[in-house]
């Protein structure tokens, strides 16, 4: 349909989306334990929010509860992140960094941080306002 916004609109996010992940995959794929960029969020998440449970962690992350505990057990044999048993409830566990997790969890944060600023550098202070107002528009309950 001529004057769509869609199909532009679609192929920028895109191309913005893609071009973060290859800004983000070389500096992590060279960290000690090779990371991709949802292994770090699930580790900064750990790292705000000790003692999550999967279950909490799969919710936050928008993935199935399965997925999410095939990541896990990858990320405890790397040794990032250990189970405890919850106290309240034996048959749940709850998720901590380990220490060798927070330290490449403060690596993961640098270089998304460097990232995003290579990503954003032609955005102003005001654009870049503007541009997390718009995407927190387009998010569930403007979260």
């Amino acid at each position: 349909m001529p004057g769509n916004i869609s199909d532009p609109l679609s192929e920028a996010f895109s191309a913005t989306l893609n071009r973060l992940r290859q800004l983000l995959r070389e500096p992590l794929a060279a960290l000690p334990v090779p990371l991709g960029p949802p292994d770090v969020s699930l580790l900064l998440l750990l790292s705000a929010q000790p003692g999550s449970s999967p279950q909490c962690l799969a919710r936050h992350q928008g993935r199935d509860k399965a997925q999410l505990t095939r990541k896990i057990k990858v990320l405890e044999a790397q040794g990032l992140l250990r189970r405890e048993p919850d106290p309240e409830d034996g048959r749940r566990v709850r998720l901590f960094l380990t220490e060798q997790g927070a330290k490449l969890v403060s690596n993961g944060q640098r270089i998304r941080e460097q990232a995003f600023a290579s990503l954003l550098q032609n955005l102003d202070g005001v654009e870049r306002k503007q541009l997390l107002q718009l995407l927190e528009k387009c998010l569930p309950d403007g979260s």
